[in-house]
């Protein structure tokens, strides 16, 4: 192969785009635990509020500073949430689309039991095939995972 074609493939791995949904190695999945919890600008209650999120609302790691978490959210963005707001142990789901149809059973041959909104979350239970089997107020229902972050 030559030098040109080596480099070509290099730069087009390196820059292609992570897949959708799919998490890297070094990245840390997290859980809002609290039924409400403040995403700040900054690692302390001094700093605004960039938004107000419910409980089972995925977040990413980035890093820690002392009892504040840096996190990257559904849409890229960056904030901080005091660390007991969050687990490793829970997952979760939001949705990333602008509506989801929710169903009882992993088919689209199921009727639809309700539609969300755009970052709607859920308790994350497993993927199967092409769904995920989420649960909401002890009810267990299914969304396609290409509607889910991190899917």
């Amino acid at each position: 192969m030559s030098r040109i074609a080596v480099l070509t493939l290099l730069l087009a791995v390196a820059w292609s785009p992570v897949l959708p949904g799919a998490l890297s190695a070094q990245e840390r999945g997290l859980c809002v635990i609290a039924s409400r919890a403040n995403l700040r600008t900054g690692p302390g209650t001094n700093y605004r509020i960039s938004w107000e999120v419910h409980r089972f609302m995925p977040l990413i790691e980035v890093t820690r500073q002392a009892d504040w978490v840096k996190v990257r959210d559904v849409d890229g963005d960056i904030h901080w949430i005091w660390n007991r707001l969050v687990s490793a142990k829970v997952k979760c789901v939001t949705v990333k689309s602008s509506k989801a149809n929710i169903r009882k059973r992993p088919t689209t041959r199921s009727e639809k039991w309700f539609t969300v909104e755009k970052y709607s979350s859920f308790k994350f239970i497993e993927k199967r095939n092409n769904w995920v089997k989420v649960q909401h107020d002890g009810q267990t229902m299914y969304v396609y995972h290409t509607l889910v972050w991190p899917g």
